[in-house]
């Protein structure tokens, strides 16, 4: 009898590459493939190896585990669904639109002794892992201020597409793109103990939340950081993905999210990191840890809880923001 984990993914646009993660790890068996679009789930499906349907519940008594990828307005009464059904589930950001929605869904794991995880894949990455190790370390000096930048652009979608309305993304660019790099400056320096937020729809007047996010943290050690995020930047220039300035120098994660260098006041550059030989595609990463996750026991590390910490985060920021003050938590 074979000990893979039989597991499907639902949503190809984005998770096409779960279903790929899944087909390529040795301890998962790639069941099905799903997607409302008949012909896209067939394709992937004789690429991949794999059955496919259009039905998700329908497939719930062949599979162990279930990767959504789905608008983030189903994402609770999916989730739901399959984990009393007895499923692990592996969620695309965010975990739910609300904290009721989040709790339940929380509750419901812990009731049915079943994994859950929310994808946030940048907290997987291995450059991530070592700047964290880096900072932690002490060697480069006492953190002051870390900068982000999220930058992309996004043609604009229809006033009904689920993607436009606040209500069924559940916020704008901050909720569902920033989100991931929010994470990070809570996974390097804790719960921030200050929020601040503005947005505006500039450039990207089709979405009801904000397009473009400057948000503002303050952490317990006194950490500053500061996320710039946006779909409606048409020349994307960013200097770097984060830049950390400390004591003694400045650490830069660049934008190919493998490079970390190290920075010294004379100008002197030592790269720290950078993309291994065998590295492997991103989401491979945190479909490695689900699996584990799910084979040992143990709550994954961006379980539900841990997903919680960054919603709350950007809800209070939303919080004081005109633009989204009338948003659902």
């Amino acid at each position: 009898m074979s000990n893979k984990v039989r597991t499907a993914v639902v949503g190809l646009r984005m998770g096409l590459a779960h279903a790929k993660a899944y087909a390529a790890v040795d301890n998962a068996e790639l069941t099905h493939v799903v997607d409302l679009d008949a012909e896209l789930a067939e394709q992937v499906a004789g690429e991949l190896g794999c059955a496919h349907t259009t039905d998700w519940e329908s497939i719930l008594d062949e599979v162990d585990a279930i990767s959504f990828a789905t608008p983030h307005h189903l994402h609770h009464s999916q989730a739901l669904k399959a984990i009393r059904a007895g499923k692990h589930v592996l969620m695309e950001k965010p975990l739910a639109n609300s904290e009721a929605e989040c709790q339940e869904l929380i509750s419901a794991a812990q009731e049915h002794d079943v994994r859950l995880m929310i994808a946030y894949v940048v907290r997987y990455l291995p450059a991530i892992r070592q700047l964290k190790a880096l900072l932690d370390s002490g060697e480069y000096g006492t953190p002051i201020s870390i900068q982000g930048w999220v930058r992309a652009h996004l043609e604009p979608r229809p006033p009904d597409s689920w993607f436009s309305r606040r209500a069924t993304l559940g916020g704008g660019v901050l909720f569902s793109h920033g989100c991931h790099y929010i994470d990070i400056l809570l996974y390097l320096f804790g719960d921030p103990t200050q929020v601040a937020h503005v947005g505006t729809r500039n450039g990207t007047e089709w979405l009801e939340g904000e397009g473009t996010s400057h948000a503002i943290l303050r952490f317990p050690n006194g950490v500053i950081g500061s996320l710039m995020s946006s779909w409606g930047i048409v020349a994307p220039r960013s200097p770097a993905r984060y830049q950390i300035h400390t004591t003694t120098g400045v650490l830069q994660l660049n934008n190919d999210m493998w490079t970390i260098e190290w920075t010294t006041p004379d100008g002197e550059t030592e790269v720290l990191h950078s993309r291994p030989e065998d590295a492997r595609p991103n989401v491979q990463y945190e479909v490695e840890h689900f699996l584990a996750s799910i084979e040992s026991g143990q709550s994954p590390e961006t379980d539900g809880v841990e997903a919680l910490r960054s919603h709350r985060a950007i809800w209070d920021m939303y919080a004081g923001d005109d633009l989204n003050a009338g948003g659902v938590r």
